[in-house]
C-alpha cells in the first residue's frame, strides 16, 4: 500500500514555493498554506500516486512475480506490508517543493481473491475485495498530523485465460470513499471521491524459469465533493523480470511506473499546469514457496524522477495462502 491522494494541497503549496522568489515571503505563504490548503492530504495503501495530493489510490508497486498468473479456483488470502518513507514532494521541474516535507506511512492490506470454475469469454471468472489499515504521519511547512485509520477499499471482477507459457487477466475495479476523510486534517487514510479502474495483468512463464510479468491500470477519478477537486486520470504499470534460482526460490528485478494522462481540476478549472504526477521506481525482490504453497515476497523500490509526486522509498512485504 502507499499513501494516495495527496494532491491538491501539496502540489497548491509546492507550486507556490517554486514561484515565489523572496525567502521570507515563501516562508510565509508555505507556512499559511500548510495550515489551511493542506488540509485535505490523504493516504492509502498500494494504493500508494497525479491527484489531489500528488499521490494515487493504485497500488502502485505491489505486484510483481506471477502478476497474471491467478490460482485455480478456491478462496485465497493475501496480506501486503508497505512501508514507505519520503522527504521531498517535487514540482513538475522535478525541484523539492515543499520545505519541511516528510512523510513516513505504513499499510497492512488484507486482499481475498475468489476464482471459480465458471467458464466466461473461454476464461475463468473470479472477484476480489482488498481493504488497507494506514498509519500516516506528515509533516510539511512546520505543520504536522498523523492518523491511523482505514483506508478506502476496493472491490473488482476478473476473467482470467491460461496458456502453456502465457497467462493473463482482465478485471474491472471500483474503489469506494468510505476510508477516514476530514478536509480540516493534514493527514487522511480515505480520499473521498470513487475511482474507476480498468485492470490488466500479463504473465510469461517458461520452463527454464524465466518470470516476464507485468500489471497495468488505468484510474478515472470522481470529483471530491468537500473541496470541488477531480484529480487527473492515470495509467499505472508494475513490473517484473525475474528468475527462478531453485525449486522453492525467485529473484528478480521490479518497479512501477505512475503517469498522470490528464489535468487536475477544480471548480471546472484547471489548477495551475495540470499537476500531472509522473514517477518511476525500480528495486530487487525475491520470492519464497513453501512445499504447502504459501508464498512470500519481498522487495525495495527506490522512487525517481517524480514530478508533482513524493520522491521516497517503499519496502514491501507480501504473503499468499489458500483458505
Amino acid at each position: 500500500m502507499r499513501l494516495s491522494k495527496t494532491l491538491k494541497p501539496l502540489k497548491t503549496l509546492s507550486s507556490t514555493v517554486s514561484t515565489t522568489h523572496r525567502p521570507a515571503a515563501t516562508a510565509a505563504r508555505a507556512t499559511g498554506l500548510a495550515l489551511s490548503a493542506l488540509a485535505a492530504l490523504t493516504a492509502i495503501p498500494p494504493a500508494a500516486h497525479a491527484t489531489e495530493g500528488g499521490l494515487t489510490t493504485a497500488a502502485a508497486g505491489a505486484e510483481g512475480f506471477l502478476a497474471g498468473a491467478l490460482p485455480p479456483p478456491g478462496s485465497y488470502g493475501l496480506v501486503y506490508v508497505n512501508h514507505y518513507r519520503a522527504d521531498r514532494f517535487n514540482n513538475g521541474d522535478g525541484d523539492s517543493a515543499v520545505p519541511g516535507f516528510k512523510v513516513r506511512a505504513t499499510a497492512v492490506v488484507g486482499r481475498v481473491v475468489w476464482m471459480s470454475d465458471t467458464p466466461v469469454a473461454g476464461g475463468q471468472f473470479g472477484a476480489y475485495g482488498v481493504l488497507p489499515l494506514v498509519d500516516l504521519k506528515v509533516d510539511a511547512a512546520g505543520a504536522s498530523d498523523s492518523r491511523t485509520a482505514l483506508g478506502d477499499p476496493e472491490l473488482g471482477a476478473l476473467v482470467a485465460w491460461h496458456g502453456p507459457e502465457w497467462h493473463h487477466a482482465a478485471a474491472l475495479a471500483v474503489v469506494a470513499p468510505t476510508g477516514a476523510y476530514d478536509r480540516t486534517r493534514l493527514a487522511n487514510t480515505g480520499n473521498h471521491h470513487w475511482t474507476l479502474r480498468p485492470v490488466f495483468v500479463a504473465s510469461y512463464l517458461n520452463a527454464a524459469g524465466l518470470d516476464a510479468s507485468a500489471k497495468i491500470t488505468y484510474s478515472i477519478n470522481g470529483r471530491n465533493d468537500d473541496t470541488d477537486y477531480r484529480s487527473g486520470q492515470y495509467l499505472h504499470a508494475d513490473f517484473n523480470l525475474g528468475q527462478r534460482v531453485a525449486p522453492d526460490w525467485q529473484v528478480g528485478l521490479q518497479g512501477m511506473l505512475i503517469h498522470q494522462t490528464t489535468d487536475d481540476k477544480q471548480a471546472g478549472a484547471v489548477v495551475g499546469d495540470g499537476m500531472r504526477t509522473r514517477v518511476l521506481a525500480l528495486g530487487p525482490a525475491v520470492r519464497w514457496q513453501s512445499p504447502a504453497g504459501v508464498s512470500l515476497e519481498a522487495k525495495v523500490l527506490k522512487e525517481t524522477a517524480a514530478r508533482w509526486h513524493t520522491q521516497g522509498t517503499a519496502l514491501w512485504l507480501k504473503a499468499v495462502w489458500k483458505l
